[in-house]
């Protein structure tokens, strides 16, 4: 099944040279730089000819050194010339200090977005609560200067080198998404690079690692095979494979719903992840608590489990108190982060699973559940849910006896997600995560020790934040 599903290097070769840029955009962290030096030695070695680019900043805030701390960036810069040479890849330094008059305002906005992503990311804060907090708004601003100088600098090195391609890892955060705006500027192809989760490099050529049209697309392309789908939905309800499932709990039993016509469960997601994907993610159902409550109000002889997503606990924002009123009628139950339930048991309880963009979808639909995804998802053009376009659509939708969707889907995105991927001739897999295999990267002691200071102020920020907004709202 995995030879089946990946591209080899040997058939690659068949391509014609090219003058191929590669960008290193997350240096000091190890699977990122393992992957993009993997993939310039590999492009190198079928006879391109392959520039590697890096930031040359002193004291640049990026998605990687979010504090601006420029030991981190020193340690970053020596990095990746060390490791450039050792590797025999040519290093071209992108300057930052280029003045960013002749970019556009559409050039702005987006890199304005990129910096959004991986702010909003790393403290989870939502952007009305964002500008609340005076250190975050610094560092968005000292971000944004920087990626501004990148851009700049990406786009005159592509005027002058003139190359047929620019690949770069993910391409969300600011730090890698200029790669693909100086491409787009010039019309000239893009690949991206990623890291399933197996472990395994996957390249997306043409489009970004978030595009999630293109993606379902690549997963129904896929293979059918119901007996791997039917091991990997099992392994998901094991908390040795799963670390949410971990905080199922096996005794925890659904709410008695006597009295009730129908039993509703409902999933949520972690907000600041959708709104860190930008506008191509925007949902028409953008406030979680006022769509459940109308609900509620809509079908009171209907019974409403709403589950919160554990991962929500590690959220600055507050995201409960608009749930509170939610908890006393008399048709809801409300399962906070960090309140015990068993999301499987839940589902199984469910005569219909409502996800905003959830996994539990496709584990809905994979248990013969009839499942409503309001949001968009890497699942919502794979026909595993029913997908309203509006409040209107849902509530509609809630008043029908729906079927479950067919289950063919679910099972290639299981497919997806074990088996596919594209091997590359300089990365190995131990078995638990990836190792270089004839690449060497350097400094990777004084990487830790930048990545562990950069965590430390982050962890500081955060902390700060959710001790504002449970301020703010005593003070309320």
């Amino acid at each position: 099944m995995e030879e089946a599903l990946t591209e080899t290097a040997v058939e690659k070769q068949a391509a014609p040279p090219e003058k191929v840029i590669v960008h290193l955009g997350y240096p000091l962290w190890r699977k990122h730089t393992l992957v993009a030096v993997a993939r310039a030695r590999e492009l190198q070695d079928q006879g391109h000819q392959v520039l590697v680019t890096h930031c040359s900043a002193a004291a640049g805030t990026c998605a990687v050194n979010l504090s601006g701390s420029p030991v981190a960036c020193a340690i970053c810069r020596s990095r990746v010339k060390k490791t450039a040479a050792e590797n025999g890849l040519t290093l071209v330094p992108l300057e930052t200090n280029y003045a960013s008059a002749d970019l556009t305002y559409s050039e702005k906005r987006d890199l304005a977005e990129g910096v959004h992503s991986a702010v909003i990311s790393e403290f989870r804060q939502l952007p009305g609560d964002g500008i609340k907090t005076g250190v975050i708004r610094t560092v968005k601003r000292r971000y944004y200067a920087n990626a501004l100088g990148l851009l700049t600098a990406m786009k005159s090195l592509v005027s002058r080198e003139r190359p047929d391609r620019i690949e770069v890892f993910n391409g969300r955060h600011a730090c890698s998404r200029f790669c693909l705006m100086a491409a787009r500027s010039a019309s000239i192809p893009f690949n991206t690079m990623e890291i399933t989760c197996k472990g395994r490099p996957i390249l997306f050529e043409g489009h970004s690692a978030h595009d999630r049209v293109r993606i379902q697309e690549r997963m129904k392309r896929l293979p059918l095979d119901l007996d791997l789908a039917a091991r990997y939905f099992d392994r998901r309800r094991r908390p040795s494979v799963n670390k949410f499932a971990k905080k199922h709990s096996a005794g925890f039993q659904p709410p008695d719903a006597s009295g009730f016509r129908k039993k509703i469960s409902v999933f949520l997601s972690s907000q600041d992840e959708f709104e860190a994907l930008g506008r191509d993610w925007k949902t028409p159902f953008p406030d979680y608590a006022d769509v459940i409550r109308e609900a509620c109000q809509k079908y009171p002889d209907y019974l409403f489990c709403i589950r919160f997503h554990p991962n929500q606990a590690s959220m600055a924002s507050d995201i409960e108190t608009p749930f509170r009123d939610i908890c006393a009628l008399p048709n809801a139950v409300v399962y906070f982060p960090l309140d015990t339930a068993n999301s499987y048991t839940l589902v199984d309880w469910s005569d219909v699973v409502v996800t905003f963009g959830s996994t539990v979808t496709i584990e809905a639909c994979w248990m013969g559940k009839p499942a409503i995804m309001l949001g968009p998802s890497f699942y919502d053009q794979l026909d595993v849910a029913y997908t309203p376009g509006s409040v209107d659509e849902f509530l509609q939708l809630l008043r029908q006896d729906l079927v479950p969707r067919p289950a063919q889907n679910a099972a290639r995105l299981a497919v997806y997600q074990e088996c596919d991927g594209n091997p590359m001739t300089y990365v190995g897999h131990d078995g638990r995560k990836m190792v270089p295999n004839g690449v060497r990267l350097e400094r990777a002691w004084l990487s830790r020790i930048a990545r562990t200071s950069d965590n430390v102020f982050c962890r500081l920020v955060k902390s700060y934040a959710k001790w504002a907004a449970r301020r703010q709202k005593k003070a309320a």
